[in-house]
């Protein structure tokens, strides 16, 4: 690399980004620059939605660039990090403007530059922002997430129409609490690519939340990988990760949104074993709380189909609530994977079953009896859980 070419997109590059009297604003300056040198800008918000891009070569798209830069590990808050991606070589860093923080993306098109280069490319553009006076466009995306999840149907039809999409374009939502961001937006974004999912997302605060897009080339995928998904983002601090697929439109979502709001701080009362969580899921979470916060009949005629074990005072009834708990919520009637939760022998647990039975004067895992004992023993965890505060 010569000491003149190095020199020569440094100027060159000074001269169209502060060129005050040649161009009116900075994105046309911005796109001169890009030009005539040979690189393409993007800028990010902090949840990797793109604001603003100049683009001068189209060999891949910003959203797979961005998509594999965090599937390959992409430590965003350090100073120009350098990948190459599909045969362009990129380079990311934060930058600030106007005190919120941004990532700027810069392409050489043609691998023409060192990486000092590019740290002073970053510099001069992120100076001439200020010197522009430059603030990037609001975050639609981001925006209609946001009234989704506030329950603001007027603005999301609104913003959902700016975006050009329909009601049909939306396939579900999803919500991430508790995670860690850049390693939650690796692992998402490697989901993504895995069965080639569209989505539109917003990652703060510990969470990320998003939108599932309807796209032809989607492969398809149900609860068992949403399962496995939501393994590895236990693994990256997040215990919950909820999703509610086949919602319908703005409506669908905003009621989707609602019940993880309702239910997120109650649902591992009653299912502390999982953590992936589904509209089946929510939607009898979100039926026990309404139970448990209304109280009344309702909530007693649940708590007296347990009543025998639910005030039990001794060990041998404590146990058997344990066990109907475990065999229910937890096992999905499976004695096998009662006995390895409890850590109890099977054999013991075969005895509380037919013991629990004997008390209660029906079949346990008949059709007609399991969702009346799942409600209520649903209730009784949220009740107890209730009480202690």
């Amino acid at each position: 690399m010569s000491e003149t070419f190095s020199n020569s997109l440094i100027t060159n590059t000074i001269y169209h980004l502060l060129n005050f009297e040649k161009y009116s604003n900075f994105p046309t300056a911005a796109k001169e620059a890009a030009l005539n040198n040979a690189f393409q800008i993007v800028l990010l918000s902090s949840d990797f939605n793109t604001l603003f891009s100049v683009e001068t070569r189209h060999k891949a798209s910003i959203a797979d660039v961005v998509r594999e830069s965090n599937e390959r590990g992409l430590d965003a808050d350090q100073k120009q990090t350098q990948m190459n991606i599909q045969g362009l070589m990129t380079y990311w860093g934060p930058i600030t403007i106007q005190e919120e923080k941004y990532y700027l993306l810069l392409v050489d098109n043609e691998d023409n530059y060192s990486k000092e280069d590019i740290a002073k490319l970053a510099e001069i553009i992120e100076l001439a922002m200020g010197m522009w006076n430059f603030s990037p466009e609001r975050n639609p995306a981001a925006e209609l997430i946001r009234a989704l999840r506030r329950g603001n149907r007027n603005l999301a039809y609104t913003v959902m129409q700016e975006l050009n999409l329909q009601q049909s374009d939306f396939r579900g939502v999803f919500f991430v609490p508790g995670v860690h961001k850049e390693d939650g937006l690796k692992k998402l974004s490697a989901f993504e690519t895995k069965y080639k999912i569209k989505t539109l997302r917003i990652a703060e605060e510990g969470e990320i939340a998003g939108l599932l897009l309807n796209d032809p080339d989607t492969l398809e995928f149900s609860e068992p990988e949403w399962k496995a998904f939501a393994k590895e983002m236990s693994e990256s601090g997040a215990a919950k990760t909820f999703h509610v697929l086949g919602t319908d439109g703005i409506e669908g979502m905003c009621s989707a949104f609602q019940l993880i709001n309702e239910t997120e701080a109650f649902i591992q009362l009653i299912f502390p074993y999982k953590h992936s969580f589904s509209k089946y899921e929510l939607a009898l979470a979100g039926n026990c709380v309404n139970i448990c916060m209304s109280g009344g009949v309702v909530e007693k005629n649940y708590l007296d189909l347990i009543k025998p074990f639910k005030d039990a005072k001794d060990t041998k009834g404590r146990q058997l609530m344990d066990t109907l708990e475990t065999f229910i919520l937890d096992a999905g009637l499976s004695t096998a994977k009662t006995a390895r939760l409890m850590d109890i022998h099977a054999n013991t647990v075969q005895y509380r079953i037919k013991r629990i039975k004997e008390i209660l004067g029906v079949d346990i895992t008949a059709n007609t009896i399991v969702p009346g004992l799942m409600m209520a023993l649903a209730v009784a965890r949220i009740e107890k859980e209730i009480r202690q505060f």
